[in-house]
């Protein structure tokens, strides 16, 4: 048993991926409690240097393991004393990673991180000097995992957000077996929080300041068809619940799916005032060959048919989508299609990635492959037209007034985001106040837009509009 550490132990914590991922890293910050840790931003001169990974694909792989080997090469220096390794990629790949990667101190399954504190002692006693290593306390180089998540488990997180927004993950895992997709095989089958457990988290966030909410799961819309509720209703009960939180004012959704988009979350999202008249909606193609080979279950048409319905009940909205190019399949003549498709839902926001061929899912084998140089050049056609639409958006906002939470405030000068604007992934609104308004980080504020800079917008705050909310 080693004794205590004569000063707080020094972590640092690299989260790479999805917003899901941030609040895992989240959850584990929240277990660094009792004066015994202190969180510091660069891993120089950390004790413990924690590289939260992504398994996803395999740019965010790449990223990864480039990520863990830059680590071990400052623990190599004596930059940081210890390196472990956590999230999708260890449920993944944990086996081959330990054998791979021998100079990592602990690899950290996905879990709710309850051991993290025990690891990063027991790191820190061998290589502090505090106690000779016979005495040390041993750790298995493989941690946590195997059990589902308690869905209280993220009540006791520590945001790494910007103070007046947060993530609130409302699921856990995915029932879809979508062709490329290795998600469920990293996280598993749906599983949802119950209502009263995500409030509770809402108050705590709420509390500490949150004023917008960005809900997050695998996909929200499936939200509570593993629950015991009106068949129907599907996520807009929760909404209507989250929206009764005092502090909070926007709630956003994410990752919504066309195929699980009911009635009532449309109504929802038209009629309650804190619901952001945002969806972040991946459609992922407009080809129905192509989205029937990706096992997707939703026809392009569908997909029209639903945005044209969003647009016409929902004035005003703001849709992001996200295209998958290069899939198994994809000729010149489907991908004219996808953009056709791109051209008639004209999406204000769109994210396009190249096909990567992940082992374990269903298009691993499948026929027809696309050329990394061919998948490249039709996601270079896919942003350009999207840059299109959005400058032709961004114009027909010019001398209009929209609501911006601030996010950054530098004297006169501040940097928001707009409704239709979900942080990091999402377009910025550059602020100036004329004299006599003051700027606060986190407030909402009126502004009036007058200029365009690319997918940005510019504007002056409204006179009167500086209301700290």
């Amino acid at each position: 048993m080693s004794r205590p550490p004569s000063r707080p132990i020094k972590v640092s914590l690299v989260s790479l991926g999805c917003p899901k991922n941030l609040v895992d890293s989240e959850v584990m910050v929240g277990k660094l409690t009792g004066g015994a840790f202190e969180l510091q931003s660069a891993p120089e001169g950390s004790d413990v240097v924690v590289v939260n990974t992504c398994g996803f694909i395999d740019a965010a792989k790449e990223e990864s393991i480039d990520t863990i080997c830059e680590m071990l090469d400052l623990k190599a220096q004596g930059a940081v004393k210890g390196v472990v390794v956590a999230g999708c990629m260890v449920r993944r790949y944990g086996s081959e990673m330990q054998q791979e990667l021998p100079d990592v101190d602990a690899f950290l399954d996905i879990s709710d991180y309850s051991d993290a504190p025990r690891v990063f002692k027991t790191i820190h006693a061998r290589t502090s000097g505090e106690t000779s290593p016979a005495r040390a306390e041993s750790i298995a180089p493989f941690v946590g995992g195997g059990a589902d998540k308690s869905p209280t488990a993220d009540l006791g997180r520590s945001l790494l957000t910007l103070p007046h927004t947060a993530y609130l993950r409302v699921s856990e895992g995915c029932d879809r077996k979508c062709a490329f997709c290795a998600i469920p095989l990293i996280r598993g089958t749906q599983k949802s929080k119950p209502i009263d457990v995500l409030v509770k988290e809402a108050k705590r966030l709420a509390a500490a300041g949150v004023k917008e909410l960005s809900l997050v799961g695998e996909e929200t819309t499936a939200y509570g068809s593993d629950l015991d509720m009106p068949y129907g209703e599907g996520i807009a009960p929760l909404l209507r619940a989250l929206s009764k939180v005092k502090g909070i004012e926007w709630i956003r959704l994410l990752y919504a799916h066309p195929g699980s988009f009911k009635r009532s979350l449309i109504d929802e999202i038209r009629d309650n005032p804190k619901v952001a008249k945002y969806v972040d909606m991946p459609i992922q193609h407009g080809d129905d060959e192509i989205l029937k080979r990706m096992k997707r279950g939703t026809p392009a048409g569908k997909i029209r048919d639903l945005v044209a319905t969003l647009r016409a009940e929902i004035p005003g909205i703001t849709l992001r989508t996200t295209i998958l190019v290069g899939f198994p399949g994809e000729t010149d003549t489907r991908f004219e299609h996808l953009m056709d498709t791109l051209r008639a839902t004209r999406f204000e926001r769109v994210g396009c990635f190249t096909y990567s061929r992940e082992e374990g899912t269903s298009s691993y084998d499948l026929t027809g492959r696309v050329s990394g140089k061919v998948a490249a050049e039709r996601r270079r056609k896919v942003m350009l037209l999207s840059r299109k639409i959005t400058k032709e958006r961004n114009k027909a906002l010019l001398g209009t007034t929209i609501r911006v939470l601030l996010d950054a405030v530098d004297g006169d000068r501040a940097v928001g985001r707009s409704e239709g604007d979900a942080p990091q992934i999402d377009c910025r609104v550059h602020v100036r106040a004329p004299a006599g308004i003051t700027l606060e980080a986190g407030a909402f504020i009126d502004v009036r837009v007058d200029g365009v800079l690319g997918y940005d917008l510019k504007g002056t705050a409204c006179v009167g509009a500086g209301v700290p909310a």
